[in-house]
């Protein structure tokens, strides 16, 4: 019985899974982290504050008019349309007389 390439899938399947197993957490004590994401999360607040200021100050650009859409008028089927789908309106040329 051969295997193929079983083997090497196996083994980096292991190694995958070893390596999700001895990731370290994050360092510290949990007041400090919380500590750090805030401030990570006030500078991201203050950096988008900052971002939409300048768009409000910035001098106004030649301004696209919106784009709109075509309005298409919906094809309303009737029965006799229903009936005839699928159905060929071509006689066929091999049919026998």
């Amino acid at each position: 019985m051969s295997r193929g390439n079983q083997r090497e899938q196996d083994r980096a399947k292991r190694q995958a899974k070893l390596a999700s197993q001895n990731q370290t957490s994050r360092e510290g004590t949990p007041a400090q982290r919380n500590e750090d994401d805030a401030a990570k999360l006030q500078a991201k607040l203050a950096a988008k504050a900052a971002k939409k200021a300048e768009a409000e100050n910035a001098p106004e650009t030649v301004a696209k008019a919106p784009v709109a859409r075509k309005k298409v008028a919906k094809k309303t089927d009737t029965l006799d349309d229903l009936l005839n789908a699928g159905l060929s309106t071509k006689k066929s040329k091999n049919r026998k007389k």
